[in-house]
């Protein structure tokens, strides 16, 4: 097992995991992170708030899903130290668009902005969503499914800025950079960060892309 990465102060990582279908067989999966003010949560704080992800999910994500995509399990974590709070959420919050579902090498590729240049482009999210009648041609979403992912998962990532729960407040959308190749971060060509980067990201700047994206590389994106 290689060494725990440089903690983060007063940032959480929020784990999604969810299936593909019903069979339990394939699996998706997404990490986001979120800066808090206030107490350091909690084993059950963080628990609470990995709830309220599942609710959120199931108001404006599970639209975005044909059934029976699920998402299954959430878990947050203080990565504030190794020993900070931890808490999860697991249960059944089904898909409910009336399609068939997409690939399951496929994904919806979500962008954010970033004003600090680095290898990797900049922060990016791959959401398993949509469906077939989504599609404009063979790899390409309609623009209409565009505009309609992208509110939607606006309207997600901000019902949680804001939530509080045991003196912890979700107070912003954050990317997290633990690599880096450049000075004054002295080191080998590719090295983690002494101490990792912290990037606040606008939910209103996000973009969707037009090309069907991949996590696993197996559709190609179209650069311009």
């Amino acid at each position: 097992m290689g060494a725990p990465l440089a903690p983060v102060p007063n940032v959480l990582k929020v784990y999604l995991r969810g299936w593909v279908d019903n069979l339990d067989t394939r699996q998706w999966g997404n990490v986001l992170h979120f800066g808090y003010t206030g107490t350091a949560p909690s084993n059950t704080t963080c628990a609470a708030i990995a709830t309220q992800v599942s609710s959120q999910w199931g108001t404006h994500m599970s639209p975005e899903q044909p059934s029976p995509s699920q998402l299954a399990f959430v878990q947050v974590t203080d990565l504030t130290s190794t020993t900070s709070g931890q808490g999860t959420w697991s249960g059944t919050v089904a898909g409910t668009r009336g399609d068939d579902s997409i690939p399951a090498n496929a994904a919806v590729l979500i962008s954010y902005p970033a004003s600090l240049r680095y290898k990797g482009g900049h922060p990016r999210q791959y959401l398993f969503a949509g469906g077939n009648a989504d599609l404009q041609g063979a790899a390409e979403w309609s623009t209409l499914f565009q505009a309609e992912i992208l509110t939607h998962w606006q309207a997600f990532l901000n019902g949680l800025i804001g939530f509080a729960s045991g003196g912890t407040d979700i107070s912003s959308f954050v990317s997290v950079r633990y690599k880096g190749k450049f000075l004054p971060n002295g080191g080998p060509p590719h090295y983690y960060l002494t101490t990792p980067e912290v990037l606040t990201i606008t939910v209103a700047s996000a973009t969707s892309a037009a090309e069907m994206a991949s996590q696993r590389r197996r559709i190609g994106r179209v650069r311009r």
